[in-house]
């Protein structure tokens, strides 16, 4: 009874922090934690939706149709060689949005954030040929990672380092529940966490 309780919430955990939900947990906190908040708020309210419609329906849409015409297997995609479509669709979302937020001169640091997403999509769909490296962890050590650059880097509006610590223990929830799911082994969830906070801290390094 226990153990079916842990892997209820392991699930739970797993699906509100899916991959493809979490740059849209990304903007949500520089539009509302930075001076960003001091933007209009229907232009706050029309970059989010923007970002959640191309980086978490579009997916969405795409693994649904490609289910349904026998391309994947199963819309879990548990499969490591149903992913690749997956994450070439991620990155072309990540991509538009970073590219938008180029154009309506966004700051620096947030198409960065975009641009990084991209890449370690890119970089999770070639491990993937060979090895099932963890997306959920991926994503989860990009946000962790962006939320450090948010914090000591002074961005956020007050002294928020509460934020990544907040972050950092999602983090490891996250990594926990792929593991509780059997769905990766341990060195699949380091690999796919290192790779998300290598290519975000790069980028945002990069960024002025």
């Amino acid at each position: 009874m226990f153990e079916k309780i842990i892997k209820t919430i392991a699930g739970i955990i797993s699906i509100i922090t899916s991959p493809i939900i979490m740059p849209t947990y990304g903007m949500a906190l520089s539009l509302w934690s930075t001076h960003l908040v001091f933007a209009p708020a229907s232009t706050r309210w029309q970059v989010l939706l923007l970002t959640f419609a191309a980086t978490a329906m579009l997916p969405v849409i795409v693994i649904f149709f490609l289910s349904k015409a026998g391309i994947i297997k199963h819309p879990s995609l548990n499969d490591r060689n149903d992913r690749p479509y997956v994450y070439a669709a991620a990155t072309m979302t990540y991509l538009g949005i970073a590219i938008y937020l180029w154009r309506i001169n966004s700051p620096q640091w947030l198409s960065m954030f975009m641009l990084a997403a991209a890449i370690t999509a890119v970089v999770t769909m070639i491990v993937n040929f060979r090895w099932k490296i963890s997306g959920h962890a991926t994503a989860a050590g990009s946000l962790t990672t962006f939320t450090f650059f948010l914090c000591f880097k002074n961005l956020t509006l007050h002294n928020n380092e509460w934020l990544f610590v907040v972050m950092a223990l999602v983090a490891g929830l996250v990594m926990t529940s792929r593991l509780i799911l059997k769905r990766h082994t341990l060195s699949q969830v380091t690999a796919g966490f290192f790779n998300g906070v290598f290519w975000v801290a790069l980028f945002e390094l990069l960024a002025k």
